[in-house]
């Protein structure tokens, strides 16, 4: 599937100018609760969504086909929840909000000091089984060599 096509800084601006949209940039659209209860409502009286947008103030030509079909999705499927509309924030799992926070450098930062103490945790244990391995190795060793001398000297 091809990736959606970046919002140009005038389709933002245009997009942030309507009271519908929460949140913009190149990549996201968040519109309000009461405007998707809106969309499903008008959607449900026989109107194109096409039409809901543009009398909304909203040209369905810069979202185009992909974003128009995404909030066809949206619209729909929390149309029959029993929870209703919701706006974006409000049904974010709290993983996502936290990988949010990951992204900023002290997010960054911590998640790479636990990466790291987790990868000398790891080197620590491989460096216990080599040193295993290498005892066994040696105890195995003398065994067979006390087996090899003493039925050479029993010959």
């Amino acid at each position: 599937m091809s990736k959606r096509h970046p919002l140009s800084k005038e389709q933002i601006e245009a997009l942030q100018k309507s009271p519908h949209i929460l949140f913009v940039n190149e990549k996201t659209i968040s519109y309000s609760a009461k405007f998707k209860e809106h969309v499903y409502n008008e959607y449900q009286a026989g109107k194109s969504y096409e039409t809901i947008l543009s009398e909304a103030g909203i040209d369905p030509e810069i979202l185009g086909p992909r974003r128009l079909n995404s909030l066809r999705t949206m619209v729909q499927s929390e149309g029959k929840r029993e929870a209703g509309f919701t706006d974006k924030n409000s049904r974010l799992p709290p993983r996502t909000l936290s990988a949010r926070i990951a992204k900023t450098n002290t997010g960054k930062i911590a998640r790479l000091e636990h990466e790291l103490a987790y990868t000398k945790q790891e080197l620590k244990f491989l460096k216990k089984i080599y040193l295993a391995d290498m005892e066994a190795q040696k105890a195995c060793d003398m065994k067979r060599r006390r087996t090899s001398n003493s039925e050479s000297s029993g010959k």
